[in-house]
């Protein structure tokens, strides 16, 4: 046998030998190889009428894309594409619609997913009391056509578009995914990235609105609120008409910050590196310090105070006329 030879059937019995210890593993495991895959067969589409009046919602889920539709019939009722063995249980306790899994999924279903599955709610109200929500690896649709005295929604990784004219508390939170929030009126907002993105805009809140992300971008336009605090450890920002009424407050390790015609009482950046640059509405005090970085700020004696400071990077703002 020649050495080319040899060394495939070498190669040939160290792949088996890996797959065979593989499932082996697997089935220690508890992983079930015999389970129905998650191919389209195996999805079906169900409809749960819900009789019952509620105020609050409440949805557990897992990979289901989640969206929130208007009832034309003036009915509630909840749409399902699911598994056929592992249905949602869909029911009114005391004054909460919930929606979750009759059964938590057991196994490994090793196969090709074809299609998705989703829940669509269809509500025949407007507005509503609590919203929570939570998924692994679904997105998620509400808008602009209810509106929710608070809302909790918390997602593993998936996007979330929030549309909703009226919240007095908006808590929004994902590992890997975008968070996107827009005509909203709210009395406090926290929106949480890890590593993904949000982008805010036509936004009035009343009280704090507070972004944390730890890898990712940021993007608000036309937004007001009464203080703003936004921290990272990677990421730019960038903001367009963002007014606080009191202060902002920023933090970013690594990202570039931007303002366009933004302005509070109060202005605190601090960065490791990044620039900071852009225009503001009113005259500041500036307080300015960079390490390795060019500063360029208008000498200005009146106004609020606002204080730049970054280890490398530039600083160059400039007062709208």
């Amino acid at each position: 046998m020649s050495k080319g030879r040899k060394w495939l059937t070498a190669a040939s019995i160290l792949i088996l030998a890996g797959l065979c210890i593989c499932v082996t593993a697997y089935r220690l495991l508890g992983f079930d190889f015999s389970g129905p895959t998650k191919g389209k067969g195996d999805l079906v589409m169900n409809t749960y009428e819900v009789k019952k009046d509620f105020a609050d919602i409440n949805i557990d889920a897992d990979t289901e894309d989640i969206r929130f539709v208007p009832a034309k019939d003036g009915k509630c009722t909840v749409v399902c594409v699911e598994e056929k063995n592992e249905p949602h249980n869909v029911r009114v306790d005391g004054s909460t619609l919930k929606i979750d899994r009759t059964e938590q999924k057991s196994g490994f279903h090793f196969g090709i997913v074809t299609e998705k599955e989703t829940i669509t709610v269809y509500l025949p109200d407007r507005k509503y009391g609590e919203l929570e929500l939570e998924t692994e690896t679904g997105d998620v649709e509400i808008p602009k056509d209810f509106t929710f005295e608070s809302m909790e929604v918390e997602l593993n990784t998936g996007d979330i578009s929030c549309l909703v004219p009226e919240a007095d508390k908006l808590e929004i939170g994902t590992d890997t995914g975008a968070i996107t929030v827009s005509g909203l009126n709210a009395k406090e907002v926290s929106l949480k990235v890890s590593t993904g993105r949000i982008e805010g805009s036509n936004v009035t809140c009343g009280g704090d609105m507070t972004i944390r992300a730890s890898t990712g971008t940021v993007a608000l336009e036309d937004v007001t609120c009464r203080n703003l605090s936004s921290e990272a450890s990677s990421g730019g920002l960038s903001m367009k008409n963002v007014i606080a009424k009191d202060t902002i407050t920023i933090v970013r390790t690594t990202g570039d910050v931007r303002f366009d015609g933004c302005d509070a009482e109060t202005i605190y950046v601090t960065t490791d590196t990044g620039d900071v640059s852009g225009t503001l509405l009113s005259d500041k005090v500036f307080h300015t310090e960079s390490d390795t970085g060019k500063v360029n700020v208008p000498k200005t004696i009146t106004g609020g105070r606002c204080v730049i400071t970054t280890d490398t990077g530039d600083i160059s703002l400039e007062i709208r006329e």
